[in-house]
This record gives structure tokens, C-alpha cells and sequence, in this order.
């Protein structure tokens, strides 16, 4: 078949950097840290005719003298949120759930652990100001006149808000009272730039830019805050991801298109187990205009914009894995990471304490379904019936 004959070229094609990119890989120190906290966190969104209901959780464990401490309840305590208005709203939502992440790692950088292991990836963390916070801005710019002392109040205003709400230890409780306080901002916001709105649309795009602007203003400056707060307590701080799109190998190799550089690592390293190896002094591009405070961008790329990847299997059956962190994170600190993670690990290579946060953190996707449609039956209010009712399939019984 002229399939397997292209795919047999192909695997030949690989088979020419196998050996190359085999040799990349490092044997895991014996050594590694006596304490790691780890963080996942999860939501589920249901979609109504003028809003999302968000539910949120937040799973958080500790690692330390050879125990698993949990800290943070996850599905067990669920945080309630309407996204009024409901642009980006699956953008938004995941962006609120990895603040309360921030929140909860800030947490245990405060408990004086070696690491901390959040899920996902810093690379993602940062392009943020890249994503839905850009095209809200670009529309906003063209219909709305976005005055700069009225962004730049509402800017300080809310890091301040972000400022204090990483400073305490409940972390549930400062979530919920943060998020409140970065409805007041986006309210008056919307009320300083609807005035210039020419029309419907214009103020529309207003009301969308106040509220991603503070949502956006507000999970940078945690970023920042967690970053800070790591850095000078000298806590490993690194995202671990079980998948991940990076391509810095396969672009070096001229294999960019075909693979990505897990699937390629998987492939050269089959054989393999507690192996690393570490790519290092990566750097961000520069974000352009965003509906965020750009002080606070211009400052983040300033200070935090170079960071490291790892990718390391801890068993042979197990996949290969990837850690990004800022580069005040050592390498070898990242090294003794993986290598704990390795001690962890269950018999498919997946670290414990990892699963753990993971289950522990994952909510059903009923909940916010089931949520909404008791909020909608209770309220009497006609606008908030009318915001929270479900939509007309649902309503004729032909749910998903």
C-alpha cells in the first residue's frame, strides 16, 4: 500500500535522529528533595442564554518526610461563579481556575517547601496576554476610546486587590473575595469608557474589555506575586504537564510538522527510565496591547521572560513528561524534582501525589448543569431567569 510505503520513509526519516536525541538523555540524579507541594485544580461550565455558571475546585497536597499531607479539599469544596458577560467564557473560565491554582501554590511556597508542582505548563501561564486578552483589546480599540488614566487606575486598583488576596492563607475565602472585587473594578471601568461608546456595539465591546481586563490584570499579578515569593524563598517552582505541543527539539532536529517533542522523546527514549534531559535560557517574545495593565505586562516579560524545559521518564513503561520553570529554578533543583517524582511513581511511571491532586481536584461536568437549572427554578427575579434560562433544546428535553 502506498500508506505504509510513505510511512516506512518516514519512520527512516526518524530513524536518522534516533540515536541523536537518545543520547540527549541524562540519568536522573539519586538525590532528591525531602518536600514538594503539589496543585491541580479543575472546573466545569455550563453555557446559558446570557451567562455561564463556573464551578471551580482547587487540590493541594505536601509531600514531606516521606508523607502525603492533603491541604486543599478540591471537588469537596466547590467555588460558585456567573461569567456575566459570556464572551470568551471557556477562555475565562479556564483562566479563572488556574488563579485560584496560583493561589493555592502560593499557599505552600508560604509552608517553606523545597518545590512546588503545579500542572500545566509556565509557558502557557505567560502567553496569556497572547490569547483572549489580545482580541478583546484589538475590538475594543477600534469601536471605544480606551483612555490611559482611567486603564491605569483600574489597573493599580486591581493589583492591589490580587496583592492582598495572595496574602492570606484561606485560600477559598480570598478567591471568592477577590473575584467580588474584580467585579466592582470592571463596573466602574465599564462606567468610565461606556461614555465614549458611539453605540450599542461600542459599549458592548467596553463592557467586554473592563471585565477581561481585570480577570486578565488580576491573574498576572498573582503570577507575579507567586514568583517573587518563590524566588525569595528559594522554592523550586515548576509546571509539569503529562502532554504538551512544544517543538524546540523536533525544529532543531527539521522534523517540525511531523512530531512534537514528546511524541519524538517517547519514541528515541522506549527504552529508557529515570532519564532527563534539559533545554535552558529559553526566552518569551514581547507581548503586544493587551486588555490587561500594561505596567504590570511590561514588568512580567522584564523580569520573568527566560525560562527552562525539562522532559524526563521515570519508567520504562511510563511516558516521557514535561517540566517548564522560570530560570531562577536550577537545573539540577529540577533534576531532584523528577528524581522524587520518580520515587512516587506508580507502575505506570506517574507520580502519586500528582494522580492524587489530579482525582482529587476533578469535578463532575453535571455539576454546573445541575447548579444552573436549581438557580434558574428558585430565582424570581425576571432578568436573572432570563440570564440563567437553558437553552430552547434543553428546554424541549433534548439534552446532550
Amino acid at each position: 500500500m502506498l500508506a505504509l510505503s510513505v510511512l516506512e520513509e518516514v519512520e527512516e526519516l526518524i530513524r536518522g535522529v534516533e540515536e541523536k536525541v537518545r543520547q540527549l538523555a541524562s540519568p536522573l540524579p539519586q538525590e532528591g528533595l525531602s518536600s514538594v507541594g503539589f496543585v491541580d485544580g479543575s472546573y466545569a461550565l455550563e453555557e446559558r442564554r446570557g451567562a455561564y455558571l463556573l464551578a471551580l475546585s482547587v487540590s493541594s497536597v505536601a509531600y514531606r518526610d516521606g508523607r502525603v499531607e492533603r491541604i486543599l479539599p478540591g471537588s469537596s469544596r466547590p467555588l460558585l461563579w456567573l461569567l456575566v458577560p459570556k464572551s470568551h467564557g471557556e477562555s475565562r473560565a479556564g483562566q479563572l481556575m488556574t488563579m485560584l491554582e496560583l493561589l493555592a501554590a502560593m499557599d505552600l511556597v508560604r509552608r517553606g517547601l523545597d518545590a512546588v508542582a503545579l500542572d500545566g505548563s509556565f509557558t502557557s501561564e505567560m502567553m496569556v496576554p497572547f490569547g483572549h486578552a489580545r482580541d478583546v483589546h484589538e475590538e475594543a480599540a477600534r469601536l471605544v476610546s480606551l483612555r490611559a488614566e482611567v486603564i491605569e487606575e483600574a489597573g493599580e486598583k486591581v493589583s492591589s486587590f490580587a496583592a492582598e488576596a495572595a496574602s492570606r492563607r484561606d485560600v477559598l475565602s480570598a478567591a471568592r473575595t477577590l473575584l467580588g472585587g474584580l467585579l466592582e473594578v470592571a463596573s466602574k471601568l465599564y462606567r468610565e469608557l461606556a461614555g465614549s461608546a458611539p453605540d450599542l456595539r461600542g459599549r458592548k465591546e467596553a463592557l467586554d474589555y473592563a471585565v477581561v481586563f481585570a480577570e486578565t490584570t488580576a491573574y498576572l499579578a498573582l503570577l507575579e506575586a507567586l514568583l517573587e515569593a518563590a524566588r525569595s524563598s528559594s522554592t523550586a517552582l515548576v509546571w509539569v504537564a503529562k502532554d504538551a505541543e512544544s517543538r524546540y527539539i523536533v525544529e532543531r532536529e527539521g522534523l517540525l510538522g511531523w512530531l512534537n517533542d514528546l511524541s519524538l522523546l517517547d519514541y528515541a527514549w522506549r527504552a529508557g527510565e529515570r532519564v532527563y534531559t534539559l533545554l535552558e535560557g529559553v526566552s518569551f517574545g514581547r507581548p503586544k496591547p493587551c486588555a490587561a495593565w500594561s505596567q504590570l505586562v511590561s514588568k512580567l516579560f522584564r523580569e520573568w521572560g527566560e525560562y527552562g524545559v525539562c522532559y524526563f521518564k521515570l519508567a520504562r513503561s511510563g511516558p516521557v513528561m514535561q517540566a517548564t520553570f522560570p530560570s531562577f529554578v536550577s537545573g539540577s533543583a529540577v533534576a531532584k524534582l523528577a528524581s522524587t517524582l520518580a520515587a512516587l511513581s506508580d507502575q505506570h511511571g506517574y507520580p502519586r501525589p500528582l494522580s492524587y491532586a489530579h482525582h482529587t481536584a476533578v469535578l463532575n461536568p453535571e455539576l454546573a448543569q445541575v447548579l444552573a437549572d436549581e438557580m434558574y427554578r428558585r430565582s424570581s427575579n425576571p432578568l436573572m431567569r432570563s440570564v440563567l434560562a437553558p437553552s430552547g433544546r434543553a428546554l424541549a428535553g433534548l439534552r446532550r
